[in-house]
């Protein structure tokens, strides 16, 4: 009896990727006058914890802030077919500063090297971003942390609120609709992935003079 190719194909890989399950609050590092977006490759081991960070996108004065906060939070790991594996995670943290008249910094995109994938699975990249407003009147300084799921087409599929931040989350969440993202890919294949984002909102200097 011959047997059809396709009965013999062996059904597809079912991946989850890593995700975030908690985070703390970031602060606008003292002293420092710089902006933009620091974009994090975030390595995990099977059991979530962080093993390795590297920028895909360095801003002098705060990316070692990033990544000192990302040591902070707490992954799920991925897994295939229900095993829990190693694997990497895109990690943006967004550093504004309060002021109402600001022409937002330029943003190359962040892609994951291809060289430093872990099993074959290589991290959404951020092809393009959005800057969250400063609230009016507001004196408060903190962070606002928003996990996407981007498709495997590199589509935003759905936005989890990780860490609130009453008055500042709309914001968020508003910017986040402008970001555009390169899909994650496994073992070639485009997936879907997680992305986090982080929202940092610096206190305004009431007294400029």
């Amino acid at each position: 009896m011959l047997i059809g190719t396709a009965a013999l194909a062996l059904p597809p890989l079912f991946f989850k990727p890593a995700e975030v399950v908690s985070a703390t609050n970031a602060q606008y590092p003292p002293n420092s006058i710089a902006e933009g977006v620091v974009v994090l490759d975030v390595s995990l081991t099977e059991r979530g914890q962080v093993v390795e960070v590297g920028a895909l996108r360095d801003i002098p004065s705060l990316t070692s802030a990033a990544a000192s906060e990302v040591q902070s939070w707490r992954f799920k790991p991925a897994s295939q077919d229900g095993m829990v594996q190693a694997s990497a995670m895109t990690v943006a943290f967004v550093y504004r500063p309060p002021v109402s008249v600001w022409k937002p910094p330029s943003f190359t995109p962040a892609l994951p090297n291809p060289g430093s994938s872990t099993n074959a699975y290589m991290p959404a990249g951020i092809v393009s971003v959005g800057y969250a407003e400063y609230p009016v009147n507001s004196v408060v300084s903190g962070a606002v942390v928003v996990q996407v799921t981007v498709d495997d087409s590199g589509k935003i599929e759905r936005v989890k609120v990780i860490r609130k931040m009453a008055g500042f989350t709309g914001f968020a969440l508003r910017a986040v609709k402008q970001w555009r993202f390169q899909p994650a890919q496994l073992e070639g294949e485009p997936v879907a992935s997680n992305v986090a984002i982080a929202f940092i909102f610096a206190r305004p200097n009431l007294n400029p003079f």
